[in-house]
């Protein structure tokens, strides 16, 4: 008769403790007559969801009327550090991703000169309404907007790591507009 009531007791403990799980209630003090009562605790608020980046697929692509491996090239309308520059991109035949070419003439940074010097970059591409985005560990960032099916225009954070000899220099050129043609 004793191992039955233990276990019944214990049955009825745990049924307490899973219904005191699901709800908790706080129980707060009773003051004191001379205790100043607490004033009760503001919620903290939730911040707000990010938005979830989508990767374009096939028909979001031709939604745009773009072609899958479209290519477009056009000017960067740059100066300072660069006196002209040049940008070029492949949409992916799935449209998930671009290769992108950046061109720079006459490009003077941290000590270092060229009269034109190119470098090449690839990675997903976010391509949300018409406008899209892609970012580059070794160039910086690109944005822009596709006007039509043949044109598209935007900025270019150029951020560009340049490798000579095994050293590594980061040039920051900023940001600049650009516009493209498909051709």
């Amino acid at each position: 008769m004793g191992r039955k009531k233990t276990w019944l007791l214990l049955v009825i403990v745990g049924l307490i403790l899973a219904a005191c799980a699901q709800k908790t209630t706080q129980i707060a003090p009773i003051p004191a007559a001379d205790t100043p009562t607490p004033k009760p605790v503001e919620p903290t608020p939730v911040p707000a969801a990010k938005p979830v980046e989508v990767t374009p697929t096939l028909n979001q692509v031709a939604a745009l009327g773009l072609q899958p491996g479209a290519k477009f090239s056009g000017p960067i309308q740059i100066s300072g550090k660069a006196s002209g520059g040049t940008i070029g991109f492949t949409i992916s035949e799935d449209g998930t991703s671009i290769a992108l070419e950046i061109t720079l003439s006459n490009l003077k940074c941290d000590g270092m000169t060229a009269s034109s010097m190119s470098t090449q970059a690839s990675g997903p591409l976010s391509i949300v309404d018409d406008g899209f985005s892609a970012s580059f560990s070794n160039l910086g960032e690109v944005e822009g907007r596709f006007a039509s099916p043949t044109e598209a225009s935007g900025t270019i954070n150029i951020s560009w790591k340049i490798s000579i000899l095994g050293q590594t220099t980061v040039c920051e050129l900023g940001t600049w507009d650009w516009s493209a043609e498909a051709h």
